[in-house]
């Protein structure tokens, strides 16, 4: 299989599981969540937005030099002084009414805690190649699902403060350059098992998914 191939077979497997189609996310753009369901989707998230530079941080500790860069780069992005990603959802929180106390000290969700542990073991001991492939089926997806949840938030949640929406107006643009950057190397670099590198990936993005479908079943309830 060459890397184009494996390319095309990784981009399926997004677009499968893409997270837009996901029923929590189509509530969120269809005005369907309460202020309470944001607020749980908020406390449980964030557990996967403060983990994903220290995932970064593993992988750049493994990553040879042509991969060494776009990680830090990647890394650097999220730890930006004038806007660390952590930080600016916690700002969202706040918009929706919920306290940092509430952000540190909620409870994980097992699909929560799931996500988490699964990006950090691939990252940590699956191949580069695998962590890399896993860490673009991700981030290939945010600009768009950025967008779609800002269009929400203003139309039917009455987020339209700067502080609000800031977390997703970065994403809307910085994980274009990431995406890129990981689908670059990949092209590149990619190399072994591409059949395990696949089903790394599907793991990820069933991970994703299941922290998505934690949050909505409880929201049910």
């Amino acid at each position: 299989m060459s890397n184009s191939q494996l390319l095309e077979k990784l981009d399926a497997a997004i677009a499968e599981k893409n997270l837009l189609k996901h029923p929590f996310y189509q509530d969120w753009q269809a005005g369907k969540l309460s202020r309470e369901s944001l607020q749980l989707y908020a406390e449980q998230y964030y557990r996967h937005v403060e983990a994903f530079p220290q995932h970064l941080r593993v992988l750049a500790a493994r990553a040879d030099e042509s991969l060494k860069p776009v990680v830090l780069e990647n890394l650097a992005e999220e730890e930006n002084p004038a806007r660390p990603h952590p930080q600016l959802w916690r700002d969202f929180a706040v918009t929706l009414g919920v306290s940092g106390d509430d952000l540190t000290s909620s409870p994980s969700l097992p699909g929560t805690q799931h996500v988490v542990q699964k990006f950090r073991e691939i990252c940590a001991n699956r191949s580069v190649a695998e962590a890399v492939a896993a860490l673009y089926a991700y981030e290939s997806q945010v600009p768009e699902i950025a967008t779609k949840k800002i269009d929400g938030l203003k139309r039917f949640y009455g987020i339209t403060e700067p502080k609000g929406l800031a977390y997703f107006e970065v994403h809307e643009e910085a994980d274009k350059e990431h995406r890129a950057a990981w689908r670059a190397w990949l092209e590149a670099n990619a190399s072994g098992n591409e059949e395990q590198i696949l089903a790394s990936t599907n793991e990820a993005l069933d991970a994703l998914w299941s922290a998505l479908s934690a949050v909505h079943s409880n929201c049910a309830n």
